[in-house]
């Protein structure tokens, strides 16, 4: 791996699931999401995050990173942790909330190896 590449995302997040991040193409490359943060900027309610990884065809479901967690008023959540989350050759992370209104703010960090 030669070359490393910051790639980063925001973007709201709606009760419309909605691709954040795709990792690159090229079979030889690696994505590594070193942040995945969530905050909840309304002031009063509550909402929840679901999150998913995706093969590249886009609707084959590979993994969830999160399902239904709840995301309090004022406040954020770290869906990647202390771990990271490697993803393969054009594989999608895609985020859905429940409140249709856009509450929600999703930040991804990511760094990408390239052969």
């Amino acid at each position: 791996m030669a070359t490393e590449v910051f790639n980063s995302a925001s973007q709201a997040v709606t009760s419309s699931e909605t691709t954040i991040y795709t990792a690159p193409s090229d079979a030889d490359d690696i994505a590594i999401v070193l942040s995945l943060r969530i905050t909840n900027i309304d002031g009063t309610n509550d909402d929840t995050i679901t999150a998913n990884i995706y093969q590249s065809d886009g609707t084959t479901k590979k993994a969830a990173i999160a399902s239904t967690i709840n995301v309090p008023a004022n406040s954020s959540i770290e869906l990647a942790g202390t771990s990271k989350i490697v993803l393969e050759a054009g594989e999608i992370v895609k985020l859905q909330g429940a409140a249709a209104s856009g509450d929600l703010e999703a930040y991804c960090s990511v760094l990408e190896l390239q052969a």
